[in-house]
């Protein structure tokens, strides 16, 4: 994901997400994220108190959907 515009942003996708970019990222819904999340598919987000924020891991939720995968 570079930006021709700024030669210093990161190629590398962000680590943390929130609900929004993680549920697009699996291709869903925020709110079917949500559920997966609470059916224990999906991971649940890493709760930081200090800046009243839960941010999802994105290593944390690829591996979840690798879990998950099926080998032809």
């Amino acid at each position: 994901m570079t930006d021709p515009k700024n030669p210093t942003a990161s190629a590398l996708p962000p680590r943390g997400m929130n609900v929004i970019a993680a549920a697009r990222y699996w291709g869903v819904s925020p709110g079917t994220f949500r559920k997966l999340v609470r059916l224990g598919i999906a991971p649940a987000p890493l709760q930081i108190p200090e800046i009243d924020r839960n941010i999802y891991d994105r290593v944390a939720i690829d591996y979840a959907m690798s879990a998950r995968a099926v080998a032809p």
